[in-house]
């Protein structure tokens, strides 16, 4: 009875395993059934189903650009099919270089895509005097409009460009912008013995108070010869005239020359060369000789001047 129960129990055990395999099988066989029916199957030779390909995408993907290409283009202006979409015109001009130009859509309709960069500024290079340039110029001259109008601000409140070295100061003024200027920059000097004021006033050094001074011994002397002549102003000393001494220039041709022989005494006495003492001592040198042979190197013979004065004299006085 034993026995028979052992034998009983492993053909049990032998059918369960078959029943197993057997269940693998038929699901192995259905999968690979449903492989070889997939759409992305192809047939391998010797194999006898017949599947068809799969379509290669990249030539769908080229032969629909080409359709848009050549099909498609927008509608004229003002035409539509009842006003909900607008009539699309064939156009075989077109080329497929065309429609890679849109990048974007909006609305159901391709917009192309626009270059946003602006074009470059252009500028120009000209003769000007920063201290009277206009506005308009400095921006023909490479400057933005708030970078000219710092520039005119600072003008406004009084300063001035008296060197090339002081527009270069300015913050507003790229090293690259002055070297480019820099040969254009035109600041006209000073004339000494035509300045006002005003442009007194403007040299570096120079105040009211010089300047007042600075005109005042201008009138006396009948102009300036020389810039060493404003040493002899009262105050006046070398390091001041050094300050400004390359701002100025000096038109001797509107000096006024003096009249020595016909003069009053008075007149001769405000020349700083000749003083009070000088105009009595010419005065009296008139009394006693003949006016019309006079020199200077009888003056200085007689010594009526002093031969330093007279060699100051020299290109003042005429000679009647």
């Amino acid at each position: 009875m034993k026995g028979a129960n052992e034998h009983g129990t492993r053909g049990a055990a032998s059918g369960l395993v078959a029943l197993v395999f057997l269940v693998l099988g038929f699901q192995l066989a259905i999968f690979v059934v449903k492989v070889m029916e997939g759409p992305g199957f192809r047939v391998k030779p010797g194999m006898t189903n017949e599947v068809k390909p799969e379509p290669d995408q990249s030539e769908s993907r080229d032969q629909h650009e080409r359709m848009t290409n050549d099909a498609w283009s927008v509608s004229k202006p003002g035409e539509s099919d009842g006003g909900q979409r607008p009539i699309i015109y064939p156009d075989k001009s077109s080329s497929r270089a065309s429609t890679r130009g849109f990048k974007s859509k909006y609305g159901g309709y391709e917009r192309p895509v626009t270059a946003s960069s602006k074009p470059a500024r252009t500028y120009e290079s000209f003769p000007f005097d920063p201290n009277t340039v206009s506005l308009e110029d400095l921006q023909r001259l490479g400057l933005t409009l708030r970078q000219a109008e710092s520039i005119e601000n600072y003008r406004s409140k009084g300063g001035r460009f008296r060197s090339k070295d002081d527009f270069r100061k300015m913050y507003v003024v790229s090293d690259t912008l002055f070297t480019r200027l820099e040969p254009f920059i035109k600041i006209p000097k000073v004339e000494l013995n035509a300045a006002d004021s005003a442009a007194l006033v403007s040299l570096r050094c120079i105040g009211p108070y010089y300047a007042h001074k600075i005109l005042e011994y201008r009138e006396r002397l009948g102009g300036f010869l020389y810039k060493a002549q404003l040493l002899e102003i009262e105050g006046f000393d070398e390091d001041r005239l050094a300050g400004f001494s390359d701002d100025i220039e000096i038109d001797t041709t509107r000096c006024i020359h003096l009249d020595l022989w016909n003069a009053t005494e008075s007149a001769l006495a405000r020349h700083p060369y000749l003083g009070t003492k000088g105009a009595r001592s010419i005065a009296r040198y008139k009394s006693l000789y003949d006016t019309t042979r006079w020199t200077l190197a009888d003056l200085e013979h007689e010594r009526v001047l002093p031969k330093e004065n007279i060699e100051k004299l020299k290109k003042y006085i005429e000679i009647q």
